[in-house]
């Protein structure tokens, strides 16, 4: 098995319209991990190791995006909305059970 050293780059090919080519530089521990993804068995090379780990890392910040676009709608729904203003006798309720909370403590 070929060992790939952190103080020289790893060729992977990248998968896209082009076929483009890209060399990275991997720390000894990420190399180690690799090794062991293709020593696992689930990988033949470090180009099927990185493009896996590339994937799962864009399926995650696509989530992440479409849960912020979601949070921002919901606020700015919210915002937009029609709004009361609050007055003392809202929080009364509220206070008085803090207060009877406290005093059982």
């Amino acid at each position: 098995m070929k060992s790939y050293c952190s103080e020289r780059p790893v060729d992977i090919t990248v998968l896209s319209l082009k076929n483009a080519s890209m060399q990275v530089t991997l720390r000894k521990d990420l190399e180690k991990f690799v090794d062991q993804k293709i020593r696992a068995g689930g990988y033949t090379n470090p180009s099927e190791v990185v493009r896996d780990a590339l994937r799962d890392f864009r399926s995650k910040d696509h989530f992440a995006e479409n849960d912020s676009h979601e949070l921002a709608e919901m606020l700015l729904t919210a915002v937009r909305g029609k709004h009361r203003p609050l007055k003392a006798e809202h929080f009364s309720q509220p206070r008085a059970r803090a207060r009877r909370k406290s005093a059982q403590t």
